[in-house]
């Protein structure tokens, strides 16, 4: 049975899919196909063509080579474009990490680079088959198509340099690191923005709400808003959501609140329900978070053994350190205005906590790098850039100081090196300049042990 959010899931499915515009643009070149066939030989057509008879083929046996010739070549370059694109999945995944995938997959310029080629053939295939005998005796040539397969493959072969050219992009790290992270700071800007147009000076005591149990298992990825709000309104209702994007929610857990008690509708919390998107992969234009953590992991794999490769890492903690810093300026609490008359939130969300990005992102970049000097140089300096813009904010001082008294036992315990240490030292003093308290506490306490 189809139900809503089963369509939805599907639809999800198939628009993301590799296979999505290379599809649709096969369906419009054949239908363009169909239309030059059946125009070819009308009278306005021909009067066209009377004026472009220089570029017209007008001998059948040049007219099937041309399009046999087309047809090959650009398979060729079908063939070997597809080819390419797995090889970047295969690498992205090996040097980079899984989690990028669905950003690559789904980037459009490769997806319409592929359907233009497919489509080309298509075009050509059908020219070719419509190159027959007429009921007058003569040989029909559908020239003026012969033309636009001329055309379309010519555009292919730019397209193919345009193709090679942005896949070997697309696999180098900086390029993949740049990318994700301007996707994630205008994630960050466009929260920043809307809260900074429309502030919230009290939020709502949602442990007085009602809870609303999840009837399905799965990653929570995000919600149809427009439609949620609209019920909302109609209902005269407010919803939060507890959990944060990317929690796996489990049949039964109470993943919504609400204002009122609607336990014995159970149609509308049907449809409130079918309003949620549960899915595998995370994309940066779900939620910023997705962007984070994906930098996070390409920091992690960079310093595996077998890649080894300390300067993105770096790089990546460079950038997670600047995230964070934006981060602050968004509320604990999210919230939309769709549908709202009275400019008052029908839909809240759980966001992100500064402390759970904090953990979540550098926890695995100091597990794994505990015990080089270089890399955990960099994230105390990391710290310290983060901590120049939050010392005014008690609440997150107080957490990176929390989490830089963890760094200091791993570094204690991994790094015995004098000269690692007092590189160690000097950064941990440049805290203590920052914030004197705190900071002399962990220059003291690295020293002692």
């Amino acid at each position: 049975m189809f139900t809503p959010r089963k369509i939805a899931d599907n639809y999800r499915e198939l628009v993301s899919s590799i296979g999505f515009y290379p599809s649709l643009l096969s369906v419009i070149f054949l239908l363009f196909a169909v239309l030059v066939t059946t125009t070819e030989y009308t009278s306005f057509v021909m009067e066209l063509k009377s004026l472009l008879e220089v570029l017209l083929v007008d001998s059948e046996e040049n007219a099937r080579t041309i399009l046999s010739t087309l047809t090959g070549s650009i398979i060729s370059l079908t063939v070997f474009s597809f080819s390419m694109v797995m090889v970047v999945l295969n690498s992205a995944s090996a040097s980079l990490s899984p989690r990028v995938l669905p950003g690559l997959i789904t980037r459009k310029s490769h997806q319409l680079v592929l359907g233009f080629y497919l489509g080309s053939i298509i075009f050509s295939i059908v020219m070719l088959i419509n190159i027959r005998t007429m009921d007058n005796g003569e040989i029909g040539i559908p020239s003026l198509g012969i033309l636009f397969s001329l055309v379309f493959g010519l555009i292919s072969l730019g397209f193919f340099v345009f193709f090679i050219h942005s896949i070997s992009r697309a696999i180098q790290v900086d390029n993949v690191l740049n990318d994700l992270y301007k996707n994630t700071k205008n994630e960050l800007k466009s929260i920043i923005s809307m809260q900074k147009d429309n502030p919230i000076d009290v939020f709502p005591n949602f442990d007085d709400w009602s809870s609303i149990s999840s009837k399905t298992e799965g990653y929570f990825k995000g919600v149809n808003s427009d439609k949620l709000c609209a019920l909302c309104q109609q209902h005269d209702i407010k919803i939060y959501v507890v959990v944060k994007q990317g929690f796996f929610t489990v049949e039964g857990y109470p993943f919504l609140k609400c204002n009122h008690d609607l336990s014995d509708n159970e149609q509308l919390l049907e449809d409130l329900l079918n309003c949620f998107i549960f899915y595998i992969e995370e994309y940066v234009s779900d939620n910023y978070r997705f962007g984070m953590t994906q930098i996070s992991e390409i920091a992690v794999k960079a310093m595996s053994p077998g890649i080894n490769d300390p300067g993105t890492a770096v790089k990546a903690i460079d950038m997670l350190s600047i995230l964070l810093i934006d981060r602050l300026s968004i509320y604990n609490v999210n919230y939309s205005l769709k549908h709202s008359d009275d400019k008052q939130p029908l839909l809240y969300f759980h966001e992100t906590s500064f402390d759970e990005l904090l953990h979540d992102n550098f926890t695995p970049i100091r597990n794994y790098a505990k015990s080089d000097g270089y890399v955990m140089n960099n994230v105390l300096e990391a710290f310290k850039n983060i901590l120049f813009r939050t010392h005014q904010n008690s609440k997150a001082a107080q957490s990176l100081f929390t989490y830089l008294d963890a760094i200091i036992d791993d570094v204690n315990e991994n790094i015995s090196n004098q000269y690692d240490r007092d590189q160690i030292i000097n950064m941990l003093n440049a805290i203590a300049r920052i914030s004197p308290e705190m900071g002399d506490k962990l220059v003291a306490k690295f020293r002692h042990q």
